[in-house]
Parts: structure tokens; sequence; C-alpha cells
């Protein structure tokens, strides 16, 4: 592992991440990087899905399926790419201390002390957007004016949050109040990764395909299922449809006695869909297993 000096600038970053434990279970979901020169200026963006080979989490907040990150690379095999856009440069985010955390674990992970001072944009609100309560991303940028068109799309977060910067930055002037952080990045040694060749995933770029569920297997009465994800119809629902078809419901672990898996999302990455693939158990959507129910009947 070397070093990388380039010409010192801005990345802003925004992470969206399957829950809050960055030292814990969860992963970066999907990342994105924007940089800016020391005007303000857009000179570039980047941004990828991560596999994070765990369930996704609060898909109702990021909306990124476990279809759309079935393909997606996984933070080892993108991490060179992302830290040649890091390298060198002051790191920006909005709430820093969140994704800086993710960084840094998703990093360490790989046996990488990753530097990461930076400014916050939302912290820096306090100055540059005075008299305002809100402090979300999408409150300052209606304060500054600027445009936030998907909130939760990581580089949409991470443009949006580059202009609420750009905007700091005209009102501060030069020299700027955190001209240090911009000579200290410039000088810095920053770790490099060998170069690797991902092949980046965006939203709805990738979508892998599924048999049709009905296809895989055929019930009998005894079998043996599990359930995993939050189903359109409770969950106690399906377990006494079920049982009334005469299924043995099983709420721990999926085994090789497992007949099917029965998932909110065919694609899960959760620990019982890990385990059912491992063990070649079907996995189908709940639609698929009311059809099978049906047959049974």
């Amino acid at each position: 592992m070397g070093v990388s000096l380039v010409s010192a600038g801005y990345a802003v970053v925004d992470t969206e991440t399957t829950g809050f434990a960055a030292r814990g279970g969860d992963r970066i979901a999907e990342v994105a990087v924007v940089h800016l020169d020391e005007d303000g200026v857009v000179t570039d963006e980047w941004c990828t899905l991560v596999n994070p080979v765990r369930d996704l989490g609060p898909q109702h907040v990021h909306r990124i399926s476990a279809a759309e990150v079935w393909h997606a690379p996984t933070f080892a095999e993108v991490a060179g790419a992302l830290a040649a856009r890091l390298a060198n440069r002051v790191l920006v985010a909005h709430n820093l201390a969140f994704d800086a955390r993710f960084l840094t674990a998703e990093f360490g992970r790989l046996g990488v002390e990753w530097p990461t001072p930076g400014l916050c944009t939302m912290r820096l609100a306090a100055d540059y957007l005075p008299g305002r309560a809100g402090r979300s991303l999408r409150a300052c940028c209606d304060a500054a004016g600027v445009s936030l068109l998907d909130a939760h799309s990581a580089l949409h977060d991470a443009h949006a949050a580059a202009g609420l910067f750009a905007d700091y930055l005209r009102k501060a002037g030069r020299p700027e109040p955190w001209r240090g952080l911009l000579d200290d990045a410039e000088r810095a040694p920053w770790p490099v990764f060998a170069s690797d060749q991902a092949q980046l995933v965006r939203r709805g770029e990738v979508v892998a395909q599924r048999t049709t569920g009905t296809e895989l297997v055929t019930l009998v009465r005894g079998d043996t299922v599990v359930f995993t994800g939050q189903m359109l119809d409770p969950r106690d629902v399906w377990v006494d449809r079920a049982s009334a078809a005469g299924l043995r419901v099983v709420q721990g672990y999926v085994t090789k006695a497992t007949r099917v898996l029965v998932a909110a999302d065919p694609f899960t990455l959760s620990s019982k869909a890990r385990r059912a693939r491992a063990y070649e158990v079907p996995i189908v959507s709940e639609e698929d297993f009311g059809s099978m129910l049906a047959r049974l009947a």
C-alpha cells in the first residue's frame, strides 16, 4: 500500500446503510462521492450500490431492493475506487459523524485505518444559515435555495450536500475558515489500494430476475416452512393459513429439512435466506406461496 498526492479539493459523500450500528452488524448499501473544486464547482461524481451481504434493513427509508444489490459489488470490491476518490480531499457530508463512522468501520474491516476529519454541512448551518430551526438536509437545502430531488438516494443527497456546501463557500469567502484542512489533506499520506475493476451498479440499472416460485416446489402435508421479512399480510395470518393446510411452521432457523422459505423479498440477504441458499432450499414470495397453498388445498 502506497500513498497518493493529488491537488486538494472536497469530496462530498453520502451513504445509505442497513441501519445505525456501524461497528455492529450494519453495512453500507450505497455510497456516492461528488467532487468539488476549491470554488465549489462540481468536477466529478461517482456512485454505486453495495451488496451488504445481509438484509437491507429499513427498505422503506432508502428504497433499495435486494434484487438491485444482488449483482452489486461488496464494499471490499469497491474500496479501491472509493479510496481513490476520497484521497487528499477534505471529506464533506451532511451529518458527517454518521457517514464517517460507516466509512471508518468498512475500511477498518479491510485492515485499513482511514483518516476521516472533515466538514459537516449540518453543523456549519449554524454559521451560514443562522436562525433556521431545521437542520435536516431537506430543511437546510430549502433555506439555501438548493435543489434536493430524491432524498435518501446517495447520489442525489451527495449532490444536494455539495450544493449546500458551495453556498457556504460563497458566504465564507477567502481564506476559508477551514483552510488548514485543505492544506493538511493535500499533504497527507493517504492509503492507496491495488486497482480494482469492480462493476459499479446504480439504482435500477441491474435488477436480478428470478424464476416463478410455484415452479420450484410442490408442497405436501407435513412439509416444514419458514417465513422471513415483513409480509404484506401479517405474519400470523400466513402462519394460520399454512397450519390450516397441514404444513409445519417453524419460527427459528432454516435447516436442511425445511421444504420452503417464504420471503417478503425473495432476493433478501437475511441470515435465513443465506442459509436456505446454502442448503438449496427454495425461496418464494408470499404470492407464490399463496398459489402453492391453493394447489395443496
